[in-house]
């Protein structure tokens, strides 16, 4: 399916199946690293002049309408839902990782509850080859961050013979961005706005769960990060994934690459003769490189951006003395035989 056809059937409603459907043969390590790390609520900053005097005259609105029409007191003004930010964060990265368009991470706020199982294994009563390895952890190539900049609440019905229905109304708008960490450049940066109703059916995409929350709430979200899915999966065949699974955004601004070697079982002899090795390659630029606990960790910065040329000369110049045991695409383990 192309991305032309998915985006450009108005009349058909977009689904996380159609963006299934369109990466569903991307290979996990060629799909780019993204993590969501944040949605703050920046409309109820009460410093923040303009937001203020929109809640004012919203209310003002409220109270006169109100008095029109039963008389009484105003109503309350709006309330956000105070885990509204924390909520979208959560189901835009739980639906990401369903459209199986982009290789999702866990946001660095979770990442404790990882660091805890990776740190177990340097207790004693551990075993060593059953726990996870310090070192492995891989780095978003696009930041996702969202701010909730408009949250209104209203109602609308019809009122016949003096029997009256209506239906909550939530109005939401957010700014979704894409950063590239590296660079700190602006991927992309879009605004979306949402209305819905509580009659409005709650999709079964599972992105929020509203067993024992407001429905209207719950529809307003479903479909903001619907929307949110939406185009981020049309972004994804602009991002210049090259073939070997990077982003082109995270090169050198002088058109090198940079790539972790690792040498394990490593001794200052086999430590600088890997080095030698290294910066004998044609497309050999720099490097940095330690030694310590018997492994020699190597970051090269290295021309013409392709990894898998990279990898087939560092096999050919190593020689028999040494085995690449690892390549992820990010980093290269090699061991001494």
């Amino acid at each position: 399916m192309s991305v032309n056809f998915l985006f450009a059937q108005k009349d058909e409603k977009f689904t996380i199946q159609d963006a299934k459907d369109h990466c569903a043969a991307l290979p996990l390590e060629k799909r780019a690293r993204v993590s969501v790390t944040r949605f703050n609520v920046t409309t109820s900053t009460p410093d923040d002049a303009k937001n203020s005097q929109n809640a004012a005259a919203n209310n003002t609105l409220k109270a006169i309408s109100g008095l029109i029409g039963k008389g009484g007191d105003a109503p309350k003004a709006d309330k956000i839902p105070p885990m509204l930010g924390d909520n979208l964060a959560t189901g835009l990265t739980n639906a990401l990782h369903q459209v199986n368009c982009y290789r999702v991470l866990e946001s660095l706020d979770n990442n404790k509850d990882l660091t805890k199982e990776i740190d177990a294994g340097d207790n004693k009563y551990a075993r060593k080859n059953a726990t996870p390895k310090a070192g492995k952890q891989l780095g978003a190539q696009i930041v996702v961050t969202g701010e909730v900049t408009e949250y209104s609440e209203g109602s609308k019905g019809k009122n016949i013979m003096g029997v009256g229905t209506s239906k909550k109304v939530i109005k939401m708008g957010f700014t979704l961005k894409m950063i590239n960490p590296e660079t700190r450049d602006l991927i992309v940066s879009k605004e979306f706005r949402v209305q819905t109703e509580s009659g409005h059916s709650v999709s079964v995409m599972g992105f929020y769960s509203s067993s024992d929350k407001d429905p209207a709430v719950a529809a307003v979200m479903d479909d903001g990060i619907l929307q949110a899915v939406q185009y981020l999966v049309k972004w994804r065949d602009s991002l210049n994934i090259t073939a070997d699974g990077k982003f082109a955004g995270n090169g050198n601004s002088d058109g090198t690459n940079d790539i972790e070697v690792d040498l394990n079982n490593a001794n200052y002899t086999s430590y600088n003769e890997f080095s030698n090795i290294i910066a004998s390659m044609k497309c050999y630029k720099s490097m940095e490189k330690t030694l310590s606990g018997g492994v020699g960790t190597y970051t090269v910065t290295y021309a013409n951006g392709n990894h898998s040329k990279f990898v087939d000369e560092l096999s050919k110049k190593m020689g028999s003395k040494y085995e690449i045991t690892t390549d992820d695409g990010v980093k290269i383990e090699v061991k001494v035989k």
